[in-house]
């Protein structure tokens, strides 16, 4: 197989009620303080009304945009992130105590349309308190990507098994200190909140930013000269303000079922941007399946010949993007924020549409939840524009998605010479890839989902066949060893990007064929079960540095909420 390419402390009661009252697009981020090896920066979690043409959308923000500051450091350097929550106070919610009607979906298709299937009654004592979504204005933060302390649990590091999560309250703020090792990787990573029963409600809002290390890929000649174009994309997940015609927004009631105004799997509407422009308006409420608007999207512009570097970061909730760009060359230099040894040229080969079958042949950039893909692409001699899309796909989610026009390039004005590199450094922290006598465990770790009466959406997502338990811990890792794990899907129609914090690891094989050269990332999707034959992803991960509790789980946010992720605890 060709690689796989994918693409607390008090607040003043003043200060919050003064940025509470504005609620506006304004941004509320303090300039970055940087110096001799430290570099600071303050992010304020507030509500924001933002419009897209008629569309008003009213969510959980960053500084009051639905993407948030681009956050830069170095190999060897502390970065210091503030979180000050100015959301208001969480509505007082118990789960039920009285026998409740929730869906009965068969397939996970059913459960994302909520209460539009039958109900079925369950027990108020059957209902799982920590997996069914609550506490939407309670956050934390995870830097996605960064090896670096774990740092989802009191104290940063902890080595207590039954250790419980940062819960950043509102009125509340708190500093994280990451320490970046000096061989990290250079590339691009992100940071966005991590409270479980959250954290799909915030980043479905734009709770997402960009953090970029800076490094040796970034002295090469080739790529210095390059320009870089960032491309944040995101899904705003959101349904209809009552009595206020256009305007949306994501307000679940805690331990209600979908039919009360509960948290639900899916949404009635979908804003898809890039950069916090709106490129696709997703109406879920005539069919099940959705229609889809496209709007135009944003427009770069480049020279005849002239080599551009585009940094991608997928941080859609659900949605997997086979990404095409036809007409120019378009050269893959890096996945999650670790570059290869070098770049590789996509094979595009006209696909219009990506199944189970051809998900992996390498005429697309697979680019699943979470993942971020860093390119080169050089435009043609001849001037005209060009469009960077996800090709349509089927098979290897909850449900068929069109193609989706992302961004466009026009090309004009006097040609220029630009080369692309040969060689790229070799990032070291990976580097010897593990070999087979350093593997001393072998796990499998197994995702399931199905109907379930301790969920109020009505449906439930595992692993190994347990729903999260944030007190317990499923496997205890030693640091300085390596581990080769399998990853098997049992779920029908759905891949799952699985996401292993503060650890890189090196993919091998997928579906029982090789990757070649090997994979280096922090997200791999896992393909679908298709024909009774499970999807199946092996990789190596060798546990480095840092010792404490941390988590994997699926990327695909409503199904992190509600159960698909597991402790461990590194020793």
């Amino acid at each position: 197989m060709k690689r796989v390419r994918f693409v607390v402390g008090s607040i003043s009661a003043t200060a919050a009620a003064a940025a509470l009252a504005s609620d506006g697009c304004s941004s509320n981020v303090s300039n970055p303080i940087v110096t001799e090896g430290v570099d600071s920066y303050t992010l304020q979690v507030q509500y924001a009304t933002t419009r897209f043409g008629k569309y008003v959308l009213r969510t959980r923000t960053y500084g009051g945009r639905t993407y948030g500051p681009m956050v830069e450091t170095r190999p060897g350097n502390l970065l210091r992130m503030r979180i000050v929550n100015y959301l208001p106070p969480n509505p007082h919610a118990e789960p039920p105590t009285r026998p409740v009607r929730i869906p009965n979906p068969r397939s996970m298709a059913e459960a994302m349309m909520g209460d539009r299937i039958a109900a079925t009654q369950t027990s108020a004592a059957a209902i799982d308190r920590m997996n069914n979504p609550h506490a939407f204005n309670t956050t934390n933060l995870h830097v996605h990507g960064v090896q670096t302390i774990p740092h989802l649990f009191s104290p940063l590091g902890t080595s207590n098994p039954a250790a419980m999560m940062i819960a950043i309250d509102p009125g509340k703020s708190f500093e994280y200190p990451f320490p970046i090792p000096a061989n990290h990787p250079s590339g691009l990573f992100w940071y966005h909140p991590h409270h479980h029963g959250a954290t799909d409600v915030q980043i479905s809002g734009g709770m997402a930013g960009l953090l970029v290390i800076r490094g040796p890929i970034d002295e090469v000649p080739e790529i210095a000269a390059a320009r870089e174009i960032f491309l944040v994309i995101q899904t705003l997940q959101v349904n209809a303000t009552p009595g206020k015609r256009d305007h949306f927004e994501l307000e679940p009631i805690a331990y209600e079922p979908p039919s009360k105004g509960g948290y639900s799997l899916g949404t009635s509407y979908v804003m898809m941007t890039v950069n916090g422009q709106g490129v696709n308006w997703q109406d879920f409420t005539k069919v099940s399946t959705g229609t889809f608007t496209q709007l135009p999207p944003p427009e770069f512009s480049m020279r005849p010949g002239e080599v551009v570097r585009l940094r991608m970061l997928t941080g859609t909730n659900i949605l997997v993007l086979p990404l095409v760009l036809p007409g120019m060359d378009v050269f893959q230099i890096g996945v999650d924020g670790i570059n290869f040894l070098e770049p590789e040229l996509l094979a595009q080969r006209g696909t219009k549409l990506v199944t189970p079958s051809n998900l992996f042949d390498g005429s697309t950039i697979v680019a699943s939840s979470a993942n971020r893909n860093e390119l080169l692409i050089r435009a043609p001699k001849t001037p005209g524009t060009f469009t960077l899309s996800a090709v349509a796909n089927d098979g290897i989610s909850f449900q068929a998605w069109p193609k989706f026009e992302l961004a466009r390039f026009v090309v004009s004005g006097s040609p220029v010479q630009m080369d692309i590199p040969r060689s790229l450094p070799t990032p070291t922290r990976e580097y010897p890839l593990v070999s087979p006598h350093e593997v001393v465990a072998r796990r499998t770790i197994t995702f399931t989902d199905g109907p379930t009466k301790v969920l109020l959406t009505g449906f439930g997502f595992y692993i190994n066949g347990e729903l999260y338990d944030e007190l317990k811990c499923s496997a205890f890792p030693k640091v300085g060893t390596a581990e080769e794990w399998t990853i098997e899907n049992q779920t029908l129609m759905c891949g799952h990007p699985f996401h292993l914090h503060d650890n890189s690891f090196q993919v091998f094989e997928i579906n029982g064929q090789p990757v070649d050269p090997v994979l280096i990332c922090d997200t791999i999707f896992v393909p679908p079960k298709v024909d009774g034959v499970p999807g199946r992803v092996k990789f190596c991960v060798r546990f480095q540095e840092f010792t404490g509790k941390t988590v994997y789980h699926c990327h695909i946010t409503p199904h992190e909420d509600t159960g698909m992720m597991q402790n461990i605890l590194m020793t």
